[in-house]
């Protein structure tokens, strides 16, 4: 086996929403302590140099996200996250004496609306605490950088981070991949030899699980089969039938959640028992309502840096509790951890911009590559941003869709990573 298993997390205070204290930093922490987002920390509030987004009395953030388009399901659960973790600071006195509000708005995955809408928002806000999609961010990464504009995007392509202002909370989608066909090859599931299939779709997501898995299978000795496909193809069983046609032993997905179900349940009808291996958004909770519900459970394994809604931990158990109390007619959904573990550095980081005394966004980023060990109790892999263009994790966890979990996903493999993984050089490193 060349898994390394990563330590078990920390205990986190569940009481407040943040653990900020535990998010140690590279600066020097004599100027506050910066604990569970009050108002007392720093020097003085009312001192702190400003910029943009921010008065005597409010922080204002950006939430550009898609409520209408292929992701919506995952997207409502981020927002759902990010509202639990401001709204519960907000509340125990907000940061640098200051009020969270979040501008949100819906791009419904089109790359023009996105762009209309950032620039929108952007001459109102501090940073921008959720972008959804890859191609949207890939759009907007030259104005992220000459607005200074410290920018989470649930995407999780490597080649973001050759821009500094990106904060990336988890696991990149190639070391993913690489990761996760590892764990297969040690699993018995696939070996030296095969012939393996790739459906990925066009854009930076599908691309940089394809280089992940590029990566692997020279390495593993796997003979790798390349299907790209466009976000609008829904039926993807011409692609199966071509993989199954040359003899693959395994897929490997980096596709939306129907386009998901589409693949799989095309193989199982076709006679195709063979599993796949999906990057971390390629499943939503609703595809168990879908005729592909069975194929999904039997055959189909989630690689994500992000611990699954049905966890058994006490932090997960704390902090379903507080989402169901919050959004209780919301149905379970794990992009509400990602959005609570996100937010939750995104928060950690503003902590740190007010302990150093400057609120503005060239002082939040500074404070972002402070952080070296974000810490969100376990919900997401720690994570270490002081590295410029350095994947902040390379560990994973392994889930399988089950229609007895909430949120629809049943840990598999705890936290981990491999010597494969921790050999990769990424295309924005070095």
């Amino acid at each position: 086996m060349n898994i390394r298993r990563a330590r078990a997390a920390a205990a986190l205070g569940v009481a407040t929403v943040l653990a900020v204290t535990a998010c140690s930093t590279r600066a020097d922490d004599s100027g506050g302590g910066g604990g569970g987002g009050g108002g007392d920390s720093g020097g003085s509030d009312a001192d702190v140099a400003t910029d943009f987004g921010v008065t005597d009395d409010t922080i204002n953030l950006g939430i550009l996200t898609d409520l209408t388009g292929p992701f919506a399901s995952l997207s409502t659960g981020i927002v759902q996250g990010n509202q639990l973790v401001y709204d519960t600071i907000n509340e125990e006195g907000g940061i640098c004496g200051r009020q969270i509000e979040l501008d949100i708005q819906n791009h419904g995955y089109d790359v023009q609306q996105a762009v209309q809408l950032y620039n929108q928002v952007a001459p109102n806000v501090l940073g921008i605490t959720q972008l959804i999609g890859s191609p949207m961010t890939t759009a907007l990464l030259d104005q992220i950088t000459s607005d200074e504009m410290v920018t989470a995007p649930a995407s999780w392509a490597s080649t973001l981070l050759e821009n500094e202002y990106i904060l990336m909370g988890g696991t990149t989608y190639d070391l993913e991949m690489i990761n996760g066909i590892q764990w297969m090859v040690d699993e018995g599931m696939i070996a030296e030899g095969d012939t393996v299939g790739h459906i990925y779709i066009e854009g930076e997501y599908g691309a940089n699980g394809l280089l992940g898995a590029q990566y692997a299978s020279g390495e593993l000795g796997l003979n790798l089969v390349e299907v790209q496909v466009k976000s609008t193809d829904q039926d993807l069983s011409g692609a199966i039938s071509s993989l199954g046609s040359q003899g693959v032993t395994a897929i490997f997905l980096t596709t939306s959640p129907a386009q998901t179900a589409s693949a799989v349940g095309s193989a199982a009808a076709g006679g195709l028992t063979i599993p796949f291996l999906g990057s971390n958004p390629v499943f939503a909770p609703a595809l168990l309502d879908s005729p592909a519900a069975p194929a999904l459970a039997a055959s189909l394994f989630v690689e994500t840096s992000t611990t699954p809604y049905a966890s058994d931990t006490p932090e997960a158990q704390d902090l379903r509790d507080r989402l169901v109390e919050k959004f209780p007619d919301a149905s379970p959904n794990g992009g509400q951890f990602y959005g609570f573990g996100v937010a939750t550095i995104y928060a950690s980081v503003l902590e740190r911009a007010c302990e150093n005394g400057d609120m503005t966004r060239a002082g939040l980023q500074t404070a972002l590559t402070e952080t070296d060990n974000g810490d969100t109790g376990g919900i997401i892999a720690p994570l270490d941003y002081s590295e410029p263009g350095s994947s902040p994790s390379r560990e994973i966890f392994i889930a399988q869709p089950d229609p007895a979990a909430e949120g629809g996903l049943t840990l598999v493999e705890e936290l981990f990573t491999t010597d494969l993984a921790q050999g990769y050089v990424g295309p924005s490193e070095g």
